[in-house]
């Protein structure tokens, strides 16, 4: 690596592509070598160049809001060929929230983006009409696409098949509050990511990337690295399972600690889990099936029909929320929200709120959920995407939807977000990070349970603040927050001691340095967690035009009951004031 150090930078020159919609002209922009070493790449990189680009002023001035960008930025390494680093962020302003809606998936979108030239994308302006546009390495161009109107992203998918893409689905050109984004057979986005683009009239966006991967700066200390990685996996138990059977299994933990959301969050353990914690039966049959240890997209295992079997999040949400139980059935209802554009988790509370409030009364234009079947609930998120029948009635934030038909006990969300398919009762870590509208999962919490007990709001704190800064740093490498599990599946590891912190931050180092052909240190690898971290807060606070406030639905704040043995409500307001002192915040 040495040898390459003082070609670092010229080696990699890196570019910023802006395009604006609005005049149909594109840009591109070099990234300085203070800028690319400054903020990395993917989501430091992302939220740097949305303040960069954001024009505060306008936000809001319009329905659309034009000084709104969508920023796509690959992380820095996503370009290299290692399992579970290709990571790209997507960051643009919520309709819903008013605050940054900050989302990363894994996928090929990541490489191409680098493949065609460019670290990152910003999209500025609004199409007149429904349109898209296509990158190459030399060029853009746009492109009607109003013969794609109401199609669905499967259906553009098969007319741009061979190429990667993004494309929108009919919810977010309905308008419709939970619309999602598509990308190379991913569904991603919260907070009505897909609503914006919808705003913008974007309905696709195809990549053509003339360059494939690169090389690392120290090809045998990047397979060193990789080999201290594969040793870890071997040693963790939940580690060596994932790989196997995919992360669905972490069901078992939710079972056994209490942090499944099972029957619109009014039980905490149910035997009919079982159901969905695994599909060894299915691998045994289908040798083919094959996936990476920990990935978010359900490891990446395949029906072989183009559907992708859940993930444990999405069994909760799709699944253990509505009460199914079959891995089949959720793969059913996925692939209808993917290709819909629709947030998976969205539609799994906003369906559980309704299953529980129509027998009030209120709901009589649905039919009757308390047994709802399959069919039923595809025939509703088809008609909440076109906003159609009884579909308009349903397309509303779940706060409006409390607001005209009440059932507020069955309504679990914060800053008209749902939350996302866990028992926060059982959770205190990540309960803190959901009063916050933070999306992070605190993985220890999963695989070892936490319940609160009074004394311990400064490791808990401790705890929330390390998932933070360990995943903002991660996904600006480029590598899938998953790729950190089998590193905590270490019991008498209960909170982040320094060490282990040094140790965590240290090993990302390594990657760091191989692929950006300079020597980085663990403290600068937390330092890009932490910036990021301190980047989307200064951010929010300005479109907030004050300080963001920790909320939690009054569920997880008075109402204890469930079926599980240590019932319990989260102690929000402790737990938020350990945390703001922890983080200098007064």
């Amino acid at each position: 690596m040495e040898q390459k150090q003082h070609m670092a930078f010229p080696y990699r020159q890196r570019f910023i592509l802006l395009v604006d919609v609005g005049q149909e002209t594109w840009e591109k922009i070099p990234l300085s070598e203070s800028e690319s070493k400054t903020m990395l790449g993917g989501r430091l990189l992302a939220l740097g160049l949305w303040d960069k680009y954001a024009e505060y002023e306008n936000l809001g001035s319009q329905a659309y809001e034009s000084g709104n960008p969508i920023v796509i930025a690959a992380g820095s390494a996503s370009d290299i060929s290692l399992a579970c680093c290709d990571s790209f962020t997507l960051v643009t302003r919520s309709q819903l929230t008013g605050q940054l809606s900050v989302n990363t998936s894994n996928g090929p979108l990541a490489r191409a983006l680098h493949g065609c030239g460019y670290s990152a994308m910003v999209i500025v302006g609004r199409f007149r009409r429904l349109s898209g546009f296509e990158i190459d390495f030399n060029s853009v161009q746009f492109s009607n696409a109003e013969k794609f109107h109401d199609f669905t992203t499967k259906e553009v998918a098969t007319h741009f098949l061979g190429k990667n893409l993004i494309a929108l689905g009919p919810a977010g050109e309905h308008q419709v509050p939970y619309a999602s984004i598509w990308s190379d057979g991913t569904n991603f986005g919260r907070g009505g990511v897909g609503t914006v683009f919808g705003l913008k009239n974007i309905k696709y966006i195809t990549l053509a990337p003339s360059v494939s991967g690169r090389e690392s700066y120290d090809p045998k200390q990047l397979g060193t690295t990789i080999q201290k990685y594969q040793r870890t996996l071997q040693k963790s138990k939940v580690g060596d399972l994932i790989a196997k059977e995919g992360s669905v299994t972490l069901i078992e933990q939710a079972n056994r600690y209490g942090w499944a959301a099972v029957d619109c969050f009014s039980l905490r353990r149910d035997g009919r889990l079982w159901g969905l914690s695994s599909y060894r039966d299915f691998k045994a049959a289908d040798p083919a099936v094959q996936g990476c240890a920990g990935c978010p997209n359900g490891c990446a295992h395949s029906s072989g029909e183009g559907s992708v079997f859940p993930d444990f999040s999405m069994g909760l949400a799709l699944g253990a929320n509505l009460e199914l139980f079959d891995y089949q059935s959720v793969s059913l209802l996925m692939d209808r929200c993917s290709e819909t554009g629709l947030d998976y988790y969205s539609i799994g509370a906003v369906l559980a709120w309704a299953r529980k409030t129509r027998p009030e009364g209120t709901l009589s234009f649905l039919p009757d959920l308390s047994r709802a079947t399959v069919h039923q609930y595809l025939h509703l998120i088809d008609a909440m995407a076109y906003r159609k029948g009884t579909g308009e009635q349903l397309s509303h934030t779940l706060d409006k939807l409390v607001t005209l038909y009440g059932g507020a006990e069955y309504a679990y969300a914060v800053n008209s977000i749902p939350l996302a398919p866990y028992d926060l009762r059982a959770l205190p870590a990540q309960a803190l990070l959901t009063a916050l509208g933070d999306d992070t999962v605190v993985i220890r919490e999963l695989l070892s349970g936490n319940h609160y007990r009074r004394g311990k709001e400064r490791q808990i704190a401790m705890w929330a603040m390390f998932s933070q800064d360990l995943r903002y740093a991660m996904e600006s490498l480029g590598l899938c927050y998953f790729f950190s599990l089998p590193c905590f599946d270490k019991p008498f590891l209960w909170y982040p001691f320094r060490f282990y912190r040094k140790s965590m931050f240290s090993f990302f180092a390594e990657l760091v340095s191989v692929t950006e052909g300079y020597t980085v240190t663990g403290k600068q690898v937390a330092s890009y967690g932490r910036d990021a971290w301190a980047l989307q807060r200064k951010i929010d606070k300005m479109l907030l035009k004050g300080e963001p406030v920790g909320t939690l639905p009054d569920q997880v704040l008075v109402n204890a009951s469930s079926n599980f043995p240590a019932a319990q409500v989260v102690p929000l307001a402790r737990l938020l004031d350990t945390y703001y002192q922890m983080r200098g915040i007064k």
